[in-house]
């Protein structure tokens, strides 16, 4: 359930030029600033957008996670199910392996965002001829994906006002 919002400047040469003047470190607060208001929009739309289901635990399932990345400057955000949550999440599977599958258990949020197979009428798995995949499947919600794709403007327009901000801020202690 990952989705990549990506941020660019119109003039990047006078982008870079002003944040060699303020300096690197600078520069680098003001980004991660930037990026962590942006990914708080994209959280908020993810949040909202998720169904409430019986216990409304999914709507309260996403961690906002910071991805460790060996690129200089490079901050990306993950928003991800909580992980102390995953005895809500997890649920047993009856049959492990007709599907191949050898896991005895289910993460429920993905099933809900991507779907899952069912068994078809008259028992077991039904396939149409020249189909690989079974014919019965619930199809997914797709939440996680229409709510970062819907935001993705709010969360760029977001991140561009943090990082003039931050930058005219520093600019004016110069």
């Amino acid at each position: 359930m990952r989705s990549t919002i990506t941020f660019d400047t119109k003039d990047i040469a006078k982008f870079e030029k002003t944040c060699k003047v303020l300096g690197d470190k600078t520069a680098m607060k003001a980004a991660r600033k930037a990026a962590q208001k942006g990914s708080n929009v994209v959280g908020k739309a993810i949040r909202q957008s998720a169904p409430v289901g019986k216990t409304g635990q999914l709507k309260r399932g996403f961690k906002k996670k910071k991805e460790k990345s060996a690129k200089k400057g490079k901050f990306v955000y993950d928003y991800a199910m909580d992980s102390a949550k995953n005895d809500v999440f997890q649920k047993p599977i009856k049959n492990p392996g007709i599907l191949g599958g050898k896991n005895k258990t289910g993460y429920y949020p993905a099933s809900v965002e991507y779907g899952f197979l069912t068994k078809a009428p008259g028992g077991g798995y039904q396939y149409k001829p020249g189909e690989k995949r079974p014919s019965r499947k619930v199809e997914g919600q797709h939440f996680v994906k229409k709510a970062s794709e819907t935001s993705e403007p709010a969360a760029v327009d977001t991140m561009k006002q943090v990082l003039n901000e931050e930058l005219d801020k520093e600019w004016s202690k110069k």
